[in-house]
């Protein structure tokens, strides 16, 4: 008896589709859970316990702040980029 290599190591999360839909879109699908089951930093106060509630809603479990985000991140790209520009504009006035 051969003895294999540990279950779903190449699949990861996104095992469960089996052979459907193909390689590369079971893998981006797999990237991005892996992101969005991490730990977030929250911005209230700074641990990194922010998990996802559901779609786009964001819950603190260390200052109990729940608020809303992106769907997959709780700060999208667009978002940060607003933040810097914002901060931009406070600091010249």
């Amino acid at each position: 008896m051969v003895k294999s290599g540990k279950k779903g190591r190449k699949t990861r999360s996104a095992g469960r589709f089996g052979p459907r839909y193909g390689r590369r879109v079971r893998k981006i699908v797999a990237d991005i859970e892996k992101l969005m089951r991490s730990a977030h930093e929250c911005k209230q106060c700074g641990s990194k316990s922010v998990s996802r509630v559901g779609t786009g809603i964001w819950h603190c479990s260390k200052c109990k702040k729940t608020f809303a985000g992106g769907t997959y991140v709780p700060q999208t790209p667009i978002g940060k980029s607003f933040q810097r520009s914002l901060a931009r504009v406070e600091e010249e006035e």
